[in-house]
């Protein structure tokens, strides 16, 4: 179940991430990283309420390009398609103080879906 959560969640990592050369540190293989625009942000008080971001590769945290915080979404519904695309067990039971963001898919066959991630930014 865990190894199923783990490929699901890289899936929608590479979902939502749109190839390109990004400015922030660190870069990923060859220089690239993947990167996304994350708007309608909410959680605890100095949440941004959007911000971008970049990955080096499909499953790893997702780094803001404007600060040295991290975004880990830990649970992903496609609101376009009406359906949970990762679900992390146990997740919704911890007592952490979790974010809230809406990302577009920009490139593909989800390409114009609205996804809305939870998860955790440090």
């Amino acid at each position: 179940m865990r190894t199923k959560s783990m490929i699901v969640a890289a899936a929608l990592f590479v979902a939502l991430a749109v190839p390109a050369t990004a400015q922030a540190v660190p870069g990923g293989p060859d220089g690239a990283n993947l990167q996304a625009h994350f708007f309608d942000c909410t959680g605890p008080a100095g949440t941004p309420t959007s911000f971008d971001a970049v990955l080096q590769h499909p499953g790893a945290a997702w780094h803001l390009t404007d600060s040295r915080q991290i975004f880990n979404a830990m649970i992903g519904f496609d609101e376009t398609a009406n359906t949970f695309v990762v679900v992390t067990p146990g997740f919704e039971l911890n007592a952490v103080p979790t974010v809230t963001c809406r990302s577009i898919r920009v490139f593909g066959p989800l390409a114009g879906h609205v996804f809305l991630l939870t998860g955790v930014l440090t």
